[in-house]
């Protein structure tokens, strides 16, 4: 509980101060809004700080260190993104694309180094090879599916505490609160920053989504049983072919405009 506090605290001094940066970059949400981007860069610190404190108290301390070197190097490729990034490219089938092609950008910068720290977990985890396949897919596909979600103000904050939240319920079922007391800082962080996200005061661009996509995939593959993954693959399998060829945006606003009309 301390930690989470602590959480919750830095992360409140660290926007504030953030919104204030004179060189901080800005970018136009889809309202042709100019807002400051990049600040889910707060994830990243949070998850280092707190792992860092964690370590005094956490048998499992290789749990730790594969966390803290994620966020560094998912963020890193993040923040590349948001900073010299452009929307010329977009989904996966467009940047690997234009990498077959000789064409290095920094979306399949982040491609590419989301699939290897995704590799690297699952192999760290597993030492069956279905699995460890199974594993890699969960990882870079959730990191991805945040960064499809953050399209909208406080999108990608609310999909990310709903699947949190499930998998707390899930880990409560199995017995296993390990995780559940390890991720609550970061939780914390999350509540503080949909705040500013849905207000439209901060956006928390590709080294937020990246972040907390990648923690996600990581809960879900490090927590689950076999057939969980499965289904949970399933589900991102699927939801990535859709993207291919429709706007996820546009499809959950038609949801949320039938689901108004209907009430």
């Amino acid at each position: 509980m301390a930690l989470t506090f602590l959480s919750l605290i830095t992360t409140i001094v660290f926007l504030e101060n953030f919104r204030t940066w004179e060189r901080a970059v800005k970018k136009v949400n889809y309202r042709n809004k100019e807002i400051i981007t990049a600040g889910g860069v707060v994830f990243v610190i949070i998850l280092i700080l707190m792992n860092v404190y964690s370590a005094f108290y956490w048998d499992d301390t290789d749990f730790l260190e594969y966390t803290m070197l994620s966020a560094a190097c998912i963020g890193f490729s993040g923040l590349l993104d948001d900073i010299y990034g452009t929307n010329a490219v977009k989904g996966l089938k467009g940047h690997f694309s234009e990498l077959l092609r000789g064409k290095i950008t920094t979306g399949n910068v982040k491609a590419i180094m989301g699939l290897s720290i995704a590799c690297f977990l699952s192999m760290k985890k597993n030492e069956f090879w279905p699995e460890i396949f199974i594993d890699t897919l969960i990882i870079a596909l959730s990191t991805n599916l945040l960064n499809l979600m953050d399209l909208r103000p406080g999108r990608a904050c609310r999909f990310f505490l709903f699947s949190i939240a499930l998998m707390f319920l899930y880990f409560l079922h199995e017995g296993s609160t390990n995780l559940i007391y390890y991720f609550m800082p970061l939780v914390a962080s999350v509540l503080v920053f949909l705040f500013y996200d849905s207000r439209e005061l901060l956006m928390m661009g590709d080294v937020g989504s990246n972040v907390l996509g990648i923690c996600l995939g990581m809960m879900i593959s490090w927590g689950s049983s076999f057939y969980v993954k499965i289904g949970v693959l399933s589900f991102l399998i699927g939801i990535h072919l859709v993207a291919e060829f429709y706007s996820i945006s546009e499809i959950l606003e038609r949801i949320i405009s039938f689901r108004k009309k209907t009430l």
